[in-house]
């Protein structure tokens, strides 16, 4: 019997879902789907076939030079939430955008269903967008700033697989690559409560994505929305099993002014009976012939509703209207109310004033003024408790992750406040509160606000929220400058420095701290600024710089009994003396930090110490204990999930390994190592992978070296252009260029590389006097690797 269309459809699948990502020839396709039997003209039928299928699954199928090749898509996002199970009427609306072409606006007035009707149509379409389903509530209309593009942008990324260290920081590097991650992709994005302004950055323009758009002002292309109709509006109350007579029910959509906002409070307290009283009550002293406008009905509503909680319902229903958060944790509503408030709360989810989410509470931005203009100073008093309660947990959370952290600002840190069994724990409160805690910092009044920001620091910084940084630092500078408060100042300019810092934007990161430096009002404040340019310094090649800001921050420090303050300053003290090529001082130094991290517990510490000590022993010829300190650092950061760090051990492991032979090892650490730092983007590690791989692979050694000169110049990373270009003028053959670096290395004291560079030049030119400077230039600083390689060139040489 001949195979059915629907059978030679599903055999077709089989054979291309058998090996997915690898093509599969035109004739085996053809003999799988028709055996023995093929039609005349086979490849015009498998054509045919292959389109069938492409519509009726949601994989792609890629055509190839000799086959079709199946690429099956991995679930998508889904963000969207719930739809409404009483949702009633829209049909006609819902027809009417399912047919239209491009992006859909659904405009209309506040309470009119704009969200509802959105979600309905989204879950109606997503089988259609199978590359995932995107949702942002911009909150435009809300009481609080709104979400910024870049905020909605970096969770949009983030929930499309971008890790949040990946994502740049300017809205129009984050926007280029939201449009790099909808290329090819069939996307559903609904932006709720949006202005125009604001939604156009996220507005995904890829062939086969949608955008759904809801607004109170009027958007290109959009559908108006209108009140339902009698039908519909009834439709709405039998559906919340609200009883009456037809007279009653039509009075009550009338007094509702048909809005689905106002008829579903109405429906929560008329469900189980009391309809005359309650229409009694909702009329007040209107006279029936009046027209009843939407703003009248909906407080109408929200009135009634008010009146009939209890007192402490009432009284946590006005601060729910507070927090400038798009919803609000069971914890941090007993810490805005003080008291346990299951009770009010679910009193209030049952009265339709408050929506239950999973575990978190929201409201209905109209429902949300309406709250908080109820509230009184008793309320606004709950308010700053809150404010207070994030910035204690937010401060226990952050010491789980980086228990090194100190602060600049001295918060009130005694009172209420989670407390964490552990990192993961931590970091899990951090991130689902991390919008709030941005929030809260943006509502927050001195001090509270620039405590906040100061106690994010470490949390924004580690995690590379770049959009967040800025709101969040540049806020608590701000708020601190209209307070006259100097400690503040310094905090926010401090995390200003430090984010520059970690983008390599060197010179904007020493204006920072510079002025940070000018408020700063205690050592440990003046410790702290002098060791991040310090470092800033170092990393630009200033090695002079970076050792008097390093020994003034340390002095300092030991003066304060800083132990852990102490233990970082001779960590990078030491990373400037193993590059002026003072390699028994430097391991002196790294020594000294790593016992003083062991003592006291500081585990990031030790690893970083254990990475700068391999590399100390790699210098002074010791391959041996270079490797074990290098694999104890890697398991050691591994642990701490430090992915920056991580990504600077694994490039020393991997250049450990080139030097030692061990190719495969130091391949296997090298792709480890672009993996982490492109996941934290870090190109400095990126650098120094590049020159390991330049080793590892001496055929691919210019294009490694070559990539490591651009990328170290592009960020201003000059140790690592220095340690580039003497393998590119190796790979090269080029004096003139080994000559430039031999210059710069005396212009800018990093005399760790001059021995290399020697060595180079002479390996070069064939020249034994240029041999025997690097031999000396090496056995002064004790460069054992380094000379050892200049003694077996002297052999060839025949010196």
């Amino acid at each position: 019997m001949a195979a059915t269309p629907e059978g030679r459809l599903r055999a077709l699948h089989r054979a291309l879902a058998a090996h997915p990502d690898e093509p599969v020839l035109f004739a085996d396709l053809i003999r799988e789907v028709w055996g023995d039997a093929p039609p005349a003209g086979p490849l015009p039928a498998l054509r045919t076939l292959v389109k069938r299928l492409r519509r009726a699954i949601p994989d792609e199928i890629v055509t190839d030079a000799s086959g079709y090749r199946l690429r099956v898509r991995t679930p998508g996002p889904c963000q969207l939430p719930a739809d409404l199970p009483d949702f009633v009427g829209r049909e006609h609306e819902l027809a009417d955008l399912e047919r239209r072409e491009g992006a859909i606006a659904i405009t209309g007035a506040p309470g009119v269903g704009k969200t509802a009707l959105a979600v309905r149509l989204a879950h109606r379409l997503r089988e259609r967008y199978f590359d995932g389903q995107l949702y942002m509530n911009l909150r435009a209309f809300a009481p609080g700033p709104p979400v910024t593009a870049e905020q909605a942008l970096g969770g949009f990324l983030r929930a499309l697989g971008v890790p949040q260290a990946a994502i740049p920081a300017g809205l129009g590097a984050q926007t280029e690559l939201y449009r790099q991650k909808l290329d090819g992709k069939k996307v559903l994005v609904v932006l709720d409560n949006a202005v125009e302004d604001l939604a156009e950055p996220l507005l995904p323009e890829e062939p086969g994505c949608l955008a759904i758009t809801t607004s109170r002002h009027d958007l290109p292309g959009q559908l108006r929305l209108d009140v339902l109709g009698d039908d519909a509006a009834h439709e709405l109350l039998t559906s919340m099993r609200v009883e009456g007579s037809p007279e009653e029910r039509t009075e009550l959509v009338r007094l509702c002014a048909h809005l689905p906002l106002a008829l579903r409070i109405a429906g929560a307290n008329v469900a189980h009976g009391h309809m005359e009283d309650y229409l009694h009550d909702l009329r007040g002293d209107r006279l029936d012939v009046l027209e009843i406008d939407g703003d009248t009905a909906v407080r109408g509503t929200f009135e009634l509703s008010y009146r009939a909680l209890s007192t402490g319902a009432k009284r946590v229903f006005r601060r729910l209207g507070l927090p400038p958060g798009a919803d609000i944790g069971l914890a941090a509503v007993e810490a805005l109310t003080g008291r346990d408030p299951e009770p009010q709360l679910g009193e209030l989810v049952k009265a339709g004033l408050v929506d239950h989410i999973g575990v978190r509470y929201q409201l209905h931005d109209l429902i949300r003024l309406f709250a908080a203009d109820a509230a009184d100073d008793d309320d606004q008093a709950g308010l700053l408790a809150l404010y207070g309660w994030y910035l204690r947990t937010a401060h226990n959370a952050v010491l789980q992750i980086v228990p090194e952290t100190s602060l600049m600002t001295e918060p009130d840190l005694d009172g209420p406040g989670l407390a964490f069994t552990g990192r993961d724990d931590a970091g899990a409160w951090l991130e689902q509160e991390h919008s709030n805690l941005v929030a809260a910092v943006l509502g927050a009044p001195s001090p509270l606000a620039q405590q906040l920001a100061d106690v994010l620091r470490i949390h924004l910084l580690v995690g590379r929220f770049e959009s967040e940084k800025a709101l969040v630092f540049r806020t608590g500078l701000r708020v601190a400058r209209e307070a006259g408060d100097l400690d503040g100042q310094c905090a926010a300019l401090y995390g200003l420095g430090m984010s520059a810092w970690t983008r390599g934007e060197y010179d904007d990161a020493l204006g920072h701290l510079d002025e940070a430096r000018r408020y700063a009002r205690t050592p440990f404040a003046l410790a702290s600024i002098g060791n991040a340019a310090g470092l800033v310094h170092l990393e630009k090649g200033e090695t002079q710089q970076a050792e008097e800001n390093l020994q003034a921050a340390l002095e300092i420090r030991r003066e304060l009994d800083d132990q852990r303050g102490v233990g970082s300053a001779l960590m990078n003290l030491g990373i400037v003396a193993g590059t002026r090529g003072d390699l028994r001082t430097a391991a002196g130094y790294f020594q000294e930090s790593k016992d003083i991290g062991e003592r006291h517990g500081l585990l990031n510490q030790v690893a970083i110490a254990l990475d700068n000590l391999s590399v100390a022993h790699f210098e002074l010829g010791d391959l041996d204990r270079a490797l074990a300190s290098s694999v104890e650092s890697v398991e050691l950061h591994t642990g701490q999930d430090q992915k920056r760090a991580l990504a600077n051990a694994l490039a020393s492991l991997a250049r450990i390994h080139a030097e030692r032979g061990e190719v495969a090892e130091g391949l296997t650490a090298a792709r480890r190592c672009f993996d982490v730092a492109e996941e934290a983007e870090h190109p400095k590690a990126r650098i120094d992978c590049l020159v390991a791989m330049a080793v590892l692979e001496p055929g691919n050694a210019e294009r490694h070296a070559t990539d490591a000169t651009d990328l170290g110049r592009k960020i201003g990373y000059g140790p690592g252009v220095i340690t580039a270009s003497i393998l590119l003028a190796r790979a090269t053959g080029s004096v003139g260029l080994i000559d430039e670096v031999l210059g710069t290395i005396e212009e800018t004291d990093s005399l760790m590389d001059q021995s290399r560079a020697l060595l180079v030049r002479a390996q070069i030119t064939g020249s034994v006097h240029t041999a025997q400077e690097a031999l000396a230039a090496a056995e002064r600083r004790g460069q054992g690797k380094v000379a050892s390689d200049v003694r077996e060139l002297l052999v060839t040489l025949g010196a």
